[in-house]
């Protein structure tokens, strides 16, 4: 089916239909009104209820005012709540799964042209040398090899009360998932990472959205296959 776009292409335009409506110098005010918008999709393959999603997302929130939903696209929606409270929330909340599959959100503007394609999410570098989980600038260093970093957990000049770097970083969904940091001090080491609350992942290619038995046909040899089965 073609897009709204393309439709509008084909169209032979006439007379007042050619000259545009200018709300140029409304532009910057407009956009000081959008408040708490943000559109999102399910990363996933599957066809899905968007009843079931709203509905599944509404519980989740445990939102105190109301929440408003808008299908753009089969799987592009935005998002819209009423307060600062929900809002900060769910942004903070990130990632949010439905049926197991990472919902990827985004702040929306209303206006831009917007693609969901990282998601934050928090992991853990098992195994970091202590001498750079003290100091923040070195710990985001190893953070940035997983993703770009949003945050560390390390409180400068103290040791690390866990046995892992813990940080919260975006991943490009469209990648495979970074599974080790190679470190060299004194001698090489590879410290594994850990994700919290990961979606649906495939063992066999690395990416989120599927798992391995819906990858190619599903069928892999089990030593290609890393930590699951083949």
């Amino acid at each position: 089916m073609p897009s709204l776009e393309e439709h509008i292409e084909r169209l032979t335009l006439q007379g007042e239909e050619e000259e545009d409506l200018d709300f140029s110098e409304e532009f910057e005010e407009l956009i000081k009104e959008v408040r708490w918008l943000a559109l999102f999709r399910v990363h996933t393959t599957k066809p899905f209820s968007h009843a079931a999603l709203f509905g599944v997302l509404r519980n989740a929130w445990g939102a105190a005012k109301e929440v408003t939903f808008k299908a753009k696209e089969p799987n592009l929606f935005i998002v819209q709540f009423h307060c600062l409270g929900d809002w900060n929330r769910v942004m903070e909340g990130r990632p949010w799964l439905f049926r197991g599959s990472a919902v990827v959100m985004e702040e929306y503007d209303g206006y831009s042209n917007v693609k969901t394609y990282k998601l934050p999410i928090w992991t853990r570098v098992q195994g970091v040398p202590e001498m750079l989980m003290k100091k923040k600038v070195l710990a985001e260093k190893v953070a940035m090899k997983v993703g770009e970093c949003i945050a560390v957990s390390v409180d400068d000049g103290k040791i690390n009360s866990t046995p892992f770097l813990r940080a919260r970083v975006w991943i490009d969904i469209k990648k495979p998932l970074v599974q080790v940091v190679p470190i060299t001090l004194k001698e090489k080491m590879r410290c594994l990472v850990q994700y919290e609350k990961l979606p649906t992942f495939c063992y066999f290619c690395g990416c989120v959205g599927h798992e391995v038995v819906e990858c190619g046909d599903g069928v892999h040899p089990k030593e290609k296959v890393n930590g699951g089965s083949g």
